[in-house]
């Protein structure tokens, strides 16, 4: 049996070994690196060396004289410990010194002290030097197998206890310093065998016969294995603390791929043994498939079950062979039945909420149980193909798409567009759908008569909503943006062959009104939630409908329409704001150029003009002038200005007179130019008188102040014939019951028909209301407007029609003269491009302008073949 000695006197030696061992070279000859301590004698690297023979006292004092080199010395021997020594010294290390100074100091690190450096001169440099230690115990002379074996029955028991879940008897350290002397004695092979083999047994025996034995083995596989796994790491844990010598020092720089370190060789037993056996591994996968597709259907599961489950198949690096592969297999299947499932039994868009739903769970549970980043992309490709690529023709149903549309569903449809985005380009799948959807309500809108006067509020709600359409869900797809505004082209300047220019024209026509009711009424006669005050409002109105202009290529129409409503609101100034009609009008030249509004803008310099005229007049004394009459004339260019018919009227004479004298002014400044008066556009203030203190200004047309000027001339109370008042006016019936309506049947009734009713006869009398009461100190009498009529109309579009012949006419002038020489199909394609701003010309009518320019000798047309066509200078 080895020495027993105490852990002091122990630490004590192993300094001073090292002590010897660094500054003695020959002390450590021979030592062997690994082998057991204190335990083996002789193989040990600080095994105790066999006390000499004592000296003979001639030795000693040999020993103890001091050489000759010594005396140049200034130290003595006991002060220097560490100074080289002859061969035949001899050094007591088990003596204590006498003085206290001479102790090691316990803070300093004796293994990395360095020796003093030697003498320069030694003249006994090459005698051998040896050490002889004294008072050492013997060595052990134990068997290495034996102690192998005895240490091994303590480590087997606490593998024991370690797998029944016991203590442990021996102490911890006591098992971890016999495993360091296995390994130091060159055991270490032997001993990671046997751990290795008790540990199979246990894994493949006890643990394994745990799962299957268990009363949830056949209904949670999962559960059982996993509960198994938990339980191995722990031991697995244990193990490794015992072992980690072996472990750190024989193991783990191993190049041998059989020798892995403890927890590797755990890991894979556990996997040889229990997850790949043949009664497990499928049953447990598929266990593991079940939890996730009860996951997918909403189902409660035990998530940290399936994460544990996860890590463990990952750590056991059975994830990518094992796992992957039945996972995404088995979601290809999931969701391809889901994908046909929702498609066919739920609207789109239920189906595109489910799909987005999917997606986002899906994504979601990837991160829960930590699936691998391959896994995750994988997944977003099975669920692409099994729902949307799968799916796509009924994604992209164009009755489906358009309900959505008209649903205004922007959620659905911002889903739709991310979900085809994810497996194409979504403006190829949804451009045939938009298209219709834009084309058919379009239509449904402009031919809708019952609500015509609706049609362009409508259509720029149309277009508001579109611009959303492609601003929200669309995420701003030029091409779908792009395809709106194609849409929204063909639709307005449709053209269809059985209905006349006039009805094709009707969004320009409208859109010419629609600015009109702006322009006279302000951001105040049109519903708008554009916010800030009314000229901004009025702005962005205008903005907008001018949005509508630059879709429509009969310019032309909206021109003319725009130029009589325009001469209507100068004349009766009835513009809401001259900044807006400036406004508009630049607007116009910008879009269609300095030829487009040059007549319009004549009309304002017109105004212009007129006011200085006026003002030269008023500056001038008449004679014969009515005092109390205030006359402000506007002289109109009949070229630039809407042709008015003449309406026969008896003017009062004072009237008539000083509308001469303006005349006579005029023509001395202006020679040779002719006024022709139009009274039926004219309009004037009356100051009037009704009961005591009923004094009133009346705001009326010339037609109406006419008429009540009649009743100046009768007593208070008497009435009038119609009769009467058609020989004093002068006006024809048309006219005159117009104008009776809007003074006895309108709002303000300053005339009192002797007959009930709205309708006026040949036969009806009038008087001065004298019980009329209004508040209002001016009041403005608007004259009963006429419904335009379909003459009208189609007058209005023949004077277009005309106009657009000579625009052709000279378009083609143009082209001929400049080129001189031309065939017919360039001559009719660069007439189409030159007047395409006007208006959408047919190749039929350029035909029939270029045969006529030929009969006026403009052109000629060239013998041959092919069509040819000269200018003729």
């Amino acid at each position: 049996m080895p020495e027993k000695v105490s852990d002091q006197e122990t630490q004590s030696q192993g300094k001073k070994r090292k002590q010897q061992s660094l500054h003695s070279p020959q002390t450590s000859q021979g030592f062997s690196q690994r082998s057991i301590t204190d335990f083996f004698g002789n193989n040990a690297p600080f095994s105790e060396v066999p006390a000499p023979r004592p000296s003979s006292p001639k030795r000693s004092r040999k020993s103890s004289e001091q050489p000759e080199h010594s005396k140049h010395m200034s130290t003595p021997l006991k002060e220097q410990p560490w100074r080289h020594i002859s061969g035949k010294e001899i050094i007591d290390l088990t003596s204590s010194p006498s003085d206290p100074q001479d102790l090691p100091n316990p803070n300093m690190n004796i293994v990395t002290a360095k020796p003093p450096r030697p003498a320069p001169f030694q003249p006994h440099a090459g005698a051998p030097r040896k050490f002889h230690i004294k008072n050492l115990r013997s060595p052990s002379k134990t068997d290495p197998d034996v102690y192998f074996n005895q240490t091994w029955g303590s480590l087997e028991a606490a593998l024991t206890a370690i797998f029944e879940s016991r203590k442990i008897s021996t102490s911890l350290e006591e098992l971890y310093r016999g495993t360091e002397n296995i390994c130091r004695a060159d055991m270490a092979g032997e001993l990671y065998t046997r751990l290795k083999a008790c540990c199979a047994a246990y894994v493949g025996d006890c643990l394994k016969y745990s799962i299957v034995a268990c009363n949830s083995w056949k209904d949670d596989a999962v559960k059982s294995v996993v509960s198994a796994w938990e339980k191995w790491n722990d031991q697995l844990g244990m193990i490794r603390s015992v072992f980690l010598y072996l472990d750190r020092s024989y193991l783990l720089n191993n190049t041998n791929p059989s020798l892995q370190p403890v927890e590797p060789t755990g890991l894979e037993l556990f996997r040889r043994h229990i997850i790949l056996a043949q009664e497990i591994e499928a049953k447990f996968m598929n266990g593991i498939m079940t939890l996730f597709e009860r996951d997918r259907q909403q189902c409660p599961i035990n998530a940290s079950l399936l994460t544990s489950a996860i890590r463990m198949v990952d750590s056991l690096d059975l994830y990518a062979s094992n796992f992957e592969p039945r996972f995404l297999v088995m979601s290809r299947e999931y969701y391809g039945r889901l994908g046909m499932l929702g498609a066919t039994s739920n609207s789109l868009a239920d189906y595109l909420d489910e799909c987005s739903q999917q997606l986002h769970k899906e994504a979601l549970r990837c991160e829960r149980y930590r699936l691998d980043p391959p896994t995750k992309r994988s997944m977003g490709l099975i669920l692409e193909e099994g729902l949307l690529k799968n799916q796509l023709p009924i994604l992209t149903d164009q009755r489906s798409i358009e309900e959505l549309l008209q649903k205004q569903d922007h959620k659905s449809l911002a889903i739709l567009y991310s979900l085809v985005d994810r497996i194409g380009e979504p403006s190829s799948y949804l451009r045939p759908a938009w298209e219709k959807y834009i084309l058919a309500v379009g239509r449904g809108i402009i031919e809708d008569e019952g609500r015509e006067n609706e049609m362009v509020q409508r259509l720029l709600e149309l277009k508001d909503s579109l611009d959303t359409f492609v601003r929200v869900p669309f995420k701003g797809d030029d091409t779908l943006a792009y395809a709106l505004r194609e849409s929204f082209g063909t639709f307005l300047n449709a053209r269809t062959k059985d209905r006349s220019e006039m009805v094709n024209s009707k969004p320009a026509e409208m859109i010419a009104k629609y600015v009109d009711v702006l322009l006279r009424g302000g951001a105040r006669g049109v519903s708008t939630g554009t916010p800030g005050d009314e000229d901004a409002r009025l702005a962005h109105s205008l903005e907008q409908v001018l949005d509508l202009f630059r879709f429509i290529q009969g310019k032309d129409v909206f021109e003319a329409f725009y130029k009589r409503d325009l001469a209507r609101r100068l004349l009766m100034d009835r513009s809401a704001s001259r900044d807006a009609e400036r406004s508009m009008l630049t607007k116009l030249k910008t879009e269609c150029g300095s030829g487009f509004t040059q007549n319009l803008e004549s009309m304002f310099k017109d105004i212009e003009i007129s006011r200085d005229a006026i003002s030269h007049f008023k500056t001038r004394n008449h004679t014969g002038n009515p005092s109390n009459v205030d006359l402000n004339v506007l002289v109109l260019s009949q070229s630039a200005w809407p042709t008015y018919d003449e309406v026969p009227i008896i003017i009062p004479p004072e009237m008539a007179q000083y509308l001469e004298s303006y005349k006579d002014v005029y023509c001395e400044k202006h020679s040779g130019r002719k006024l022709m008066w139009r009274h039926a556009l004219s309009h004037c203030v009356l100051r009037a008188k009704f009961a005591p203190g009923m004094n009133r200004e009346l705001v009326l047309s010339v037609l109406q102040a006419v008429v009540l000027l009649l009743f100046n001339d009768v007593e208070l109370g008497a009435y009038l014939s119609y009769q009467q008042i058609k020989e004093g006016t002068g006006l024809d019936d048309k006219q005159l019951i117009r104008t009776l309506q809007s003074l006895a049947c309108a709002k303000y009734r300053v005339l009192q028909k002797k007959t009930k009713g709205k309708d006026i006869f040949p036969t009806d009398n009038f008087r001065v209301n004298r019980h009329f009461s209004e508040p209002k100190f001016r009041i403005k009498i608007n004259q009963i407007q006429l419904k335009e009529t379909k003459e009208e109309k189609e007058e209005t579009f023949e004077r277009v029609a005309q106009d657009r012949q000579y625009e052709t006419q000279a378009a083609i002038i143009r082209i001929m003269k400049s080129r001189k020489k031309l065939r017919h199909n360039d001559l009719i394609q660069m007439t189409i491009d030159q007047t395409k701003n006007r208006g959408k010309l047919d190749v039929p009518e350029i035909k029939k302008q270029i045969e006529r320019l030929i009969d006026k000798d403009y052109m000629e047309r060239l013998p041959g073949g092919e069509t040819w066509y000269q200018y003729v200078a």
